[in-house]
């Protein structure tokens, strides 16, 4: 038999992120990935990479244990390679080096312990690349990744892209194979028989850079493109993509061989070397650019391809880098921000009692599942978007910070093990957010408070210790630059698309009609006690969206830090109110349940004015339409409608409020120090892209007092206290 022209190597990743429902672990495993072992077993010619995240693998462990048995059968017939990585699916490049050191270690300890291999390669989380990673991966014991062949364009090359290349930095070196695109692109969306043409043809473009010899294509993609994506059940599975995609390449064996990575490398030399810039794929690029830059950038693309200069100019034209996203939302700077200060929390615990095994392996666990990158960015899928995999995130932090906090002697809820008596509260400036200004942070047993005085004098953070619920895990609402695509679409009519299965970066969904009335966008983030002035005719529908005037300029202001110690935090700010000067006090109280915020209004030059104090809290307790999370007052029924956190409108007369979280056992109080404002209520709710299609997102609710305040002088307060049910 002649010599292959091509050895194809196959790199599948399949992940779920922690924190994602049972049932679509569930549905993953019966149409992706347990099916992808079948046609594996039924089909021995085929070798290929295999790639399972940490929470998948938990989960696949608990509820299909089997799997690991059928995997190690793979791997023991060397059919199978297995490729390790972050645990937890980090993003690497953003996380400690003590923590993604230790989350690839655990990976490989895993891998081989359950699945019969130790990993000598691994899968980059969303495939981006840092100049700084090789050092970090050969000291976690990697000595090869996969990349995009389009980071290797961005370095300036423009020739073909075949085997494996050498990179290193100061000496720690590592080898990178290039995923090539039009694989990434064919396999499984073209015919199987187009699949196999699009391979024999890399192999003869790519033969004289290999020197007349076989040459080495790269495919790596997500395994959930055979099953899960829109369409992709039927087209790969039903009718038969996979299954005849593999009998072919038997058909073709004397052409295309399968191969591994590792056999790879031990087998030939590299076919260069190369140094490759911050990158990711190109989609990534894109999605990582703030609205009205990444509106450009499609512009500027679709100018090029309509001049047919689009592939020469795609090595120079980029888009974002992953870190644009902790910019681009707020929201996902202050969540990566915390997991940063927890990990330290934890690095310091673990260094002053070695001795607590039981308790390390817990933080460390916890900090580790804190750490998958899905919640942090948003493009396709639904990921910061999603409230429950942000609450995951905060949940695993708070337990986290609940143990180191603990063995160390800071406050931390009862249940912590060490955990010194509730009653002491300890407070301190320190950057937490990494803006080059201070933040206050007051911790007791049963708050975690973080106040941003340059901003406000707001809360960015608050969350409820013993319940490990972050009240504050609000996304606002934010211009995205996809929204252009769902106007246009609505404006043509606003019927889905048909046709055969296609990439779902192509595809144009609505899940419901009238979504473009929900295009609203939040000036500021969504924070707690944010201080606004509004005139007496101002209304409910002109705060919910964002045009209502506001006649202080306190909201978004720098507040002086008066005095910090302990649970008290005293700041102050001189401002103006329709052009009046006025003196604002604002003293927070922190103690074990609960949080006080009492106002000092002081009118100091020009006339008197009427206005509206309205003090905007932003909070969540995560669904907006259960019955198991709902509004109550204490002297008066609420219909099933009017309960619910979704709910919009206005109660007068309110003594105290309570939101009741039956779920999780737990309950928020606010109270008005005996005075009994009007309360407006509206819910946050947001429109994002998924794979699904274009859907509305509750992200929490907004209450604000009201106030009314002639200045002169005035004094407000208002309670929030937590206690379990």
């Amino acid at each position: 038999m002649p010599a292959p022209n091509v050895t194809l190597l196959l790199g599948i990743h399949n992940h779920q992120p922690d924190g994602n429902f049972d049932e679509v672990f569930a549905q993953g495993y019966a149409d992706c990935y347990e099916r992808i072992v079948a046609a594996l077993e039924q089909a021995p010619h085929v070798r290929c990479a295999l790639h399972h995240t940490g929470a998948l693998l938990e989960w696949i462990e608990q509820h299909r244990p089997d799997y690991f048995a059928r995997m190690r059968a793979l791997v023991a017939r060397g059919q199978v390679e297995i490729l390790g990585g972050g645990f937890y699916e980090p993003m690497l490049a953003v996380l400690p080096e003590r923590d993604a050191i230790g989350q690839i270690r655990r990976m490989t300890e895993y891998c081989a312990r359950h699945l019969g291999q130790a990993p000598r390669g691994m899968w980059l989380a969303e495939r981006v690349w840092e100049p700084g990673l090789p050092p970090l991966l050969t000291r976690a014991g990697m000595r090869f990744t996969l990349i995009d062949d389009g980071h290797f364009r961005y370095a300036g090359e423009s020739g073909a892209l075949h085997g494996y290349y050498a990179t290193e930095k100061a000496g720690s070196a590592i080898a990178i194979f290039p995923i090539d695109q039009k694989l990434r692109y064919a396999i499984p969306f073209t015919e199987p028989q187009e699949t196999i043409r699009t391979i024999l043809g890399l192999g003869e473009a790519y033969r004289d850079a290999a020197g007349g010899g076989d040459v080495v294509v790269t495919y790596g993609d997500d395994g959930e493109k055979f099953g899960m994506w829109p369409g992709t059940k039927d087209w790969v599975w039903d009718r038969g993509y996979l299954r005849e995609f593999f009998r072919l390449l038997g058909e073709h064996r004397g052409e295309i061989r399968t191969s591994t990575f590792s056999d790879v490398l031990a087998s030939r030399p590299p076919s260069g070397r190369i140094y490759l810039p911050t990158a990711s794929y190109e989609e990534m690029g894109e999605w990582a650019l703030p609205a009205a830059a990444q509106r450009h950038y499609v512009h500027v693309r679709h100018a090029l391809e309509d001049r047919k200069e689009l592939d020469e100019a795609k090595p120079f034209l980029r888009g974002g880098i992953w870190q644009g996203f902790l910019a681009k939302y707020p929201e996902a700077n202050f969540m990566h921000k915390k997991m940063v200060r927890v990990s330290d929390k934890v690095a310091h615990a673990a260094a002053e009692h070695p001795e607590r095994k039981d308790e390390i392996a817990v933080m460390e666990r916890e900090l580790y599942k804190a750490q998958c990158n899905c919640s942090y960015w948003h493009g396709l899928f639904g990921g910061l978007y999603l409230n429950y995999l942000r609450d995951t995130v905060y949940r695993h932090l708070l337990v986290a910070e609940a143990f180191a906090d603990a063995q160390v002697g800071q406050p931390a809820p009862a249940w912590a093990p060490n955990a010194p008596q509730a009653g002491e509260v300890h407070g301190e400036a320190a950057d937490v957010d990494a803006d080059l200004e201070d933040e206050i942070v007051i911790q007791s047993s049963g708050i975690d408070l973080t106040v941003r005085p340059q901003e406000g004098g707001a809360a960015q953070e608050l969350g409820y210790r013993p319940k490990t619920f972050m009240l504050s895990n609000v996304l606002g609402r934010h211009e995205e630059g996809y929204h252009q695509k769902l106007r246009e679409h609505l404006a043509r009519g606003g019927g889905d698309e048909g046709g055969a299965p296609k990439s779902i970066h192509d595809m144009v969904k609505v899940k419901e009609p009238g979504l473009d009335k929900y295009l609203v966008y939040d000036r500021e983030p969504r924070y707690l006690f944010v201080d606004r002035f509004l005139p007496l005719d101002a209304t409910l529908d002109q705060l919910a969206a964002g045009t209502a005037r506001d006649m202080g300029d306190f909201s978004r202001a720098r507040y002086t830090v008066v005095s910090q110690h302990g649970g008290e935090l005293v700041l102050e700010r001189t401002g103006t109110i329709d052009g009046r000067r006025v003196r604002l006090r604002k003293t927070w109280s922190v103690g074990a349940a609960g949080v006080t915020v009492r106002y000092a209004l002081a009118l100091v030059e020009g006339a008197p004015i009427e206005a509206l104090f309205a003090p905007e809290l932003s909070l969540t307790l995560l669904d907006g339409h259960s019955q198991e999370r709902t509004y109550r007052l204490p002297d008066r029924d609420l219909g099933a409608e009017e309960r619910v956190l979704a709910s919009r409108g206005e109660w007068r007369d309110v003594p105290s409020l309570s939101l009741v979280n039956d779920a999780n056992r737990f309950r928020v109080d606010l109270s008005f120090g005996g005075s009994r404002p009007t309360v407006w209520r509206f819910p946050l709710e947001t429109v994002s892209m998924s794979e699904a299609g274009f859907e509305r997102t509750y992200q929490g609710s907004v209450l604000v007092p009201l106030f009314p305040v002639t200045l002169g002088n005035a004094d407000f307060v208002v309670e929030l206290g937590m206690k379990d049910l």
